[in-house]
């Protein structure tokens, strides 16, 4: 009798690990559809390294298997990669090391970037506005980079924090024209 309970408890054990070590059939289904929205993503940014450090930067929206919680999390991560921006803007403007004849091209760049950070709302992935509201906050962004150049403004640092910006805008863009195209078009 004993050998029979033992039997059981060992085919339990091995049906248990094996239930939770292999995927439902669903959840596989899921995320192939997931890794399907990831290179469709991935595609349009025109550098797929930085696309998945970005998506894979929340892995639990990715893994989601949902586009519009994709959507989100990119706009979130561009949002607060904005934000990061304009906070390195300031700090920057208000160090006591910076030339004080950059200070004025250095606030025009946070007003841009403050600027910008309105047009990556939510509310436009619904409406299929999300990538002409994301087509202004780049325009901030570009208007900054004017600024500085024509101000002959070359600090490395500022160069690589706007490239940072785009890098992760270029998600968030890339993301918001998937969702947009595979809305049904308004009649």
């Amino acid at each position: 009798m004993g050998s029979s309970r033992n039997r059981v408890l060992i085919f339990a054990a091995i049906f248990l690990c094996l239930f939770f070590h292999f995927p439902s059939q669903t959840v596989a289904m899921s995320r192939a559809k997931s890794l399907e929205i990831t290179a469709k993503i991935c595609k349009r940014t025109g550098n797929i390294k930085v696309c998945l450090q970005v998506l894979l930067s929340r892995p639990q929206a990715l893994f989601r298997y949902d586009l519009m919680a994709m959507a989100e999390n990119a706009i979130q991560l561009s949002r607060k990669e904005s934000n990061d921006t304009v906070n390195f803007f300031n700090n920057l403007a208000s160090s006591k090391d910076t030339n004080p004849a950059l200070k004025l091209v250095l606030k025009s760049c946070i007003s841009n970037f403050k600027e910008g950070f309105m047009f990556l709302n939510l509310s436009g992935l619904e409406g299929r506005t999300a990538t002409f509201d994301m087509h202004n906050a780049y325009d901030q962004a570009t208007a900054c980079e004017t600024d500085l150049s024509a101000n002959k403004v070359a600090i490395d640092l500022v160069a690589a924090r706007i490239k940072k910006w785009k890098d992760v805008f270029s998600v968030a863009m890339a993301t918001a024209g998937v969702l947009e195209d595979s809305l049904p078009i308004p009649e």
